[in-house]
C-alpha cells in the first residue's frame, strides 16, 4: 500500500492551472497542453478569425460610420468571446480528466505489481 502512495507523486498530471492561464494567453494553448492537437487548431483558428475581423469590422466602421460594420464588430467580439470561454472551460475540464485517468492508471497498475 505505502508503495501506491508514495509513486502517487511521480504522475505525470497535467496542471488544470497552467492549461486555463495558456488557454487565456494563448489560443489554443490549454487544448494543446492538453495534447489536443485537432481542437486546439479548431479553436485557435476560430479564435484568431473571429479577433481579426472584430478588429478589421471596428476601423471600417470608425473610418466610413456604416452602421453594419458597427454591428459586425460586435457580432465578432461576442464569438470571440465565447470561443475564448469555451477554450478556458475545456482546458480546464480535460486537464481535470486527464490527470485523474493517469491516476487511476498508474494505481491500478501498482496494485497488480503489489499483488502478482
Amino acid at each position: 500500500m505505502l508503495i501506491i502512495f508514495l509513486s502517487l507523486d511521480t504522475l505525470n498530471y497535467k496542471s488544470p492551472k497552467k492549461s486555463v492561464l495558456l488557454s487565456t494567453l494563448i489560443p489554443g494553448g490549454g487544448q494543446f497542453y492538453n495534447e489536443k492537437m485537432l481542437k486546439g487548431f479548431i479553436i485557435s483558428s476560430i479564435d484568431i478569425s473571429s479577433f481579426s475581423l472584430f478588429l478589421y469590422n471596428t476601423y471600417k466602421y470608425n473610418t466610413t460610420k456604416q452602421e453594419n460594420y458597427y454591428w459586425s464588430s460586435i457580432s465578432y467580439f461576442i464569438t470571440f468571446f465565447a470561443i475564448k470561454m469555451f477554450s478556458i472551460v475545456d482546458a480546464y475540464i480535460d486537464s481535470k480528466m486527464i490527470s485523474a485517468k493517469r491516476s487511476k492508471e498508474k494505481i491500478e497498475k501498482n496494485i497488480k505489481e503489489t499483488i502478482y
